[in-house]
């Protein structure tokens, strides 16, 4: 009587959700680990990145190293009474109202980010060498049979039994997922433009003074500008976003243009056009999400994060929801022992993870209008209130409880490798 060999699982993608992921299933020895990435070594945007409550749960049920990695580096708001706030909001017109107190949003934990690229290396740290493959872009997936067959553009192959795309907003996972043809595969353009950039906090001090120290959020005229310190307070990291009818530039990144930034913002305050004088020429970034699609599986192959469901960043919560994908999604994989148990346990994940964020793309792109419409105090709070709860106020443990149930229920009466009491049947 013999184990069942180990099931390979190739992760597509190395950024925060594929190495969370890898994390996540490194304590079960039933697999067999490969992380394809298609850059030559960890490469992230040099950005914040925001973590609510609900994901800094997630890390610490996903694993303690996770979570103690994420809280090394994390920044909150430097002032004690702004501890546990989320934004303070402000509405920004040089016409009548110049800078006017909207109110603010507050959680348990306040405004909690990081340096994106310190904690991408973090994380890679804690991944064994010789499980992630660098310079490995996927252009096409075979299968065959009950395998996967994936073909990079090295010219290299690599088989597994399961494969997830972790392989962001032009995820060709999900191209193959889905179909390439069909409009759910590609990213949509939201109809704004966001320029971002990090600020050197002696410079933001000397401009901004208070304002530099905690996370603000100024709502205008067609945009927002928002602020937050990152990097142990060293550095103000800023998003100024703006709508926008098209977007014709070919590349979803550019060089911005210095006056068409200049005039997206000309409407705002004192504060923020402050805040945009500092960035100097960010990049322009067309923002990108993902129309619903119809599932996140099919047989042997997942999405998860930006692959599965990006989203624009208005609620703070895109990544947040690719950490709760792993998180499940892993726990459900933890319950796997033979190939057959890899569909009923996709199956669960996808029946419970794809309508919360599909929400969660919707209502993002509400929380922009928001910012823009709203100049009121009465009508903000109207606006808000309650509005991030039930993001942030997520029962985790009850959440992958009911993925397990699922998955019980789908996968005990169907695969031959179980015996009648649910365990596993060694290999003769």
């Amino acid at each position: 009587m013999t184990k069942h060999k180990p099931l390979s699982i190739a992760i597509v993608g190395g950024g925060i959700s594929g190495l969370c992921l890898a994390i996540g299933l490194l304590r079960h020895p039933q697999f067999e680990l490969s992380i394809f990435e298609s850059s030559p070594a960890f490469i992230e945007i040099g950005a914040g990145l925001a973590l609510g409550p609900n994901a800094q749960r997630a890390l610490g049920l996903l694993s303690p190293a996770v979570e103690q990695a994420f809280w090394n580096l994390a920044t909150g708001n430097t002032s004690p009474e702004f501890s546990k706030r989320w934004f303070n909001f402000r509405y920004s017109s040089r016409g009548g109202q110049e800078d006017s107190d909207l109110g603010s949003i507050e959680n348990q934990s306040g405004q909690q980010t990081v340096h994106r690229a310190k904690f991408l290396h973090a994380l890679a740290s804690i991944v064994p060498d010789g499980i992630v493959q660098f310079g490995k872009r996927l252009v096409r997936v075979s299968e065959r049979g009950e395998s996967t067959l994936l073909h990079f553009a090295d010219g290299t192959t690599a088989n597994a039994d399961c494969v997830i795309g972790a392989d962001g907003v032009h995820s060709n996972m999900r191209k193959h997922l889905l179909g390439a043809a069909t409009p759910e595969a590609a990213p949509v353009f939201s109809g704004i433009v966001a320029y971002r950039g990090l600020i050197p906090m002696e410079h933001a001090n000397e401009a901004l003074d208070k304002y530099a120290h905690d996370a603000y959020l100024w709502c205008g005229d067609e945009g927002m500008v928002m602020s937050y310190p990152i990097d142990s307070g060293q550095v103000l990291n800023v998003v100024a976003a703006h709508y926008r009818s098209s977007w014709d530039e070919g590349a979803y990144v550019v060089d911005s243009k210095p006056e068409k930034l200049r005039k997206d913002f000309e409407s705002f305050g004192e504060i923020p056009r402050e805040i945009i004088k500092l960035l100097g020429i960010p990049k322009a970034w067309a923002l990108l999400d993902h129309l619903p699609a119809p599932r996140l599986y099919s047989k042997n192959i997942a999405i998860v994060g930006d692959a599965a469901h990006a989203t624009t960043p208005f609620q703070g919560a895109g990544a947040g929801q690719a950490i709760e994908d792993v998180l499940v999604l892993s726990q459900l994989l933890a319950r796997v022992h033979c190939i057959h148990e890899i569909e009923p346990a996709f199956a669960a994940y996808d029946i419970l993870r794809r309508p919360r964020t599909e929400r969660i793309v919707q209502t993002s792109r509400e929380a922009m209008e928001l910012y823009t419409v709203t100049n009121t105090t009465e009508k903000w709070k109207q606006a808000w209130h309650g509005r991030m709860n039930w993001i942030w106020d997520i029962d985790l443990e009850a959440h992958v409880a009911d993925a397990l149930t699922m998955f019980e229920q789908r996968e005990l009466g169907g695969c031959s490798c179980r015996m009648m009491d649910g365990s596993v049947q060694p290999d003769i």
